[in-house]
Parts: structure tokens; C-alpha cells; sequence
């Protein structure tokens, strides 16, 4: 009883579970140095396991409505499950295979995920973020849409002019996007310059110019100046509904 006492009081400790988590995330990390060493893929299935005994002590302890009614316990059992594919990896001969078992090697990656569940006050973190996607919907919209239109303009005009920027939509689409974020802003224009009349190449210096000042630079801090201060908003709210509660206390302590 005693034994089964200290095996339930270990798996339902979080923080032993945090030290399992980064202890495996670190097994991981430093095992993918050596790919074909057996201790850090036998390492990993036996992090597997405990992740998968867990799982079976907090459903036998909570019962299984309590402990699925829980967000993180949702979050970890689906990555624990996710995982569960790996453990072929002990099975499997390095050279046989190659594909399958590097597949099966990536899912045990997807436990590193529950390191989240442990960042302070994540919750809140969580709840002002949902807030904020929520406030900037509209203009994050607009900004998909400005992207995808512009993609396919570029496409249009300069698939044949440099091909492997804007050979196609989908092409363009992801040449645009980083574009906008101001990844490498300069060579574009510059390609097509190099590859086209003289007066296409201005014309396309100066449009790429208005584009990436009005969608790199103004679009890019619009819409993450909204998403912060939706952020922030919902902060003041907390705590200007703090300090009316408190004025409450106070008068009632008046009245008394």
C-alpha cells in the first residue's frame, strides 16, 4: 500500500514531472548528436513509458471525467499519445527502414511541448492571448488578404522574369510573406531589375519600395501594435475590477 502510495504521490507531483520533461527534452537534444546510438533511443522509449504510466496513475487517481475535464491533462495525453509511435524506434534496425523510424523518431519531439504547461501564470498568458487574437481578427484578415493579392499580382507579372520567386502563387505567396517581414526586402527588386528592361526594373524598385513601407513596415507594426495592446487592455481590466472590488471592501468597512 505504502509502495503504491509513493508511486501515486510521484506521478501526481508536478514539479517531478517537470524534472522528467526537461531531463528528456535534454536526452533528446544532446542524442540527436548521436543518431545511432542505442542508450539515447532506449533512454527516450523509457521517458515514453513513464509518460505513458502517468497517464494511467492520474486516470486511475482523478477518475477519467475529472482528469479529461483539465486543459493540460487534455495537452499531455495527446502528446503522450502522440509519442507512443516511438517506442518502435527500440525495434526497428537503424538501416532498415530509414524513413519509418525517422518518422516515429520525430513524434518523441512532441513531448518537449508539455514544457509549456510549467511557464508561470501561462494560463493568463493564454487567456490575454485569446483576447488579443480575438481584438486584431479583423485587421490580421486584411493583412492575409493584402498578402495573398499581392502574391498573386507578383505571380502574374513576374513568373517568367524570375521564376524561382514568383514561378507560381504558392511560390510568390511565401517570396511575399517574407517580404513583408523584411526578410532580404532589397534583393527582390533587385532580381527582377537584373532580368528585365530598365524601365520595368524602376518601376518594380518603386512599387516593391511603397509595398514593403506600407505592408513590411506600417501593416507589420499595425497589426502588432494592436495585438499588444489588446494584451494590455485586458490586463487594466483585471485590475481596474481589482481595485473596484477593493473600493467595496472599503466602504463596507465604512458602513460598519
Amino acid at each position: 500500500m505504502g509502495k503504491q502510495n509513493a508511486i501515486q504521490s510521484f506521478f501526481t507531483n508536478d514539479r517531478m514531472m517537470l524534472v522528467l520533461v526537461l531531463v528528456n527534452t535534454i536526452s533528446i537534444f544532446v542524442g540527436g548528436f548521436f543518431e545511432a546510438s542505442t542508450f539515447f533511443i532506449w533512454s527516450d522509449s523509457f521517458f515514453t513509458i513513464l509518460f505513458v504510466i502517468e497517464a494511467i496513475v492520474k486516470i486511475s487517481t482523478y477518475g477519467w471525467k475529472d482528469y479529461w475535464k483539465d486543459g493540460w491533462n487534455r495537452f499531455d495525453f495527446i502528446l503522450t499519445v502522440v509519442a507512443i509511435p516511438s517506442l518502435m524506434n527500440s525495434f526497428l534496425d537503424f538501416d532498415l527502414a530509414t524513413n519509418i523510424l525517422l518518422s516515429l523518431r520525430a513524434l518523441r519531439i512532441f513531448k518537449s511541448f508539455r514544457l509549456f504547461k510549467f511557464i508561470p501564470n501561462v494560463d493568463g498568458l493564454l487567456k490575454g492571448f485569446k483576447v488579443a487574437a480575438r481584438a486584431s481578427l479583423i485587421v490580421i484578415i486584411a493583412f492575409v488578404v493584402i498578402v495573398f493579392v499581392t502574391s498573386i499580382l507578383a505571380s502574374t507579372l513576374y513568373s517568367k522574369i524570375v521564376p524561382d520567386l514568383f514561378g507560381n502563387p504558392g511560390v510568390s505567396l511565401y517570396t511575399i510573406f517574407r517580404y513583408f517581414s523584411g526578410d532580404d526586402w532589397g534583393a527582390v527588386p533587385v532580381r527582377i531589375a537584373q532580368n528585365s528592361p530598365d524601365i520595368v526594373g524602376h518601376l518594380s524598385r518603386a512599387g516593391f519600395a511603397i509595398i514593403f513601407f506600407f505592408g513590411g513596415i506600417l501593416g507589420v507594426s499595425l497589426v502588432n501594435s494592436i495585438f499588444v495592446d489588446a494584451m494590455q487592455d485586458d490586463d487594466n481590466a483585471k485590475i481596474l475590477q481589482k481595485l473596484e472590488d477593493l473600493e467595496k471592501k472599503v466602504d463596507e468597512l465604512k458602513k460598519d
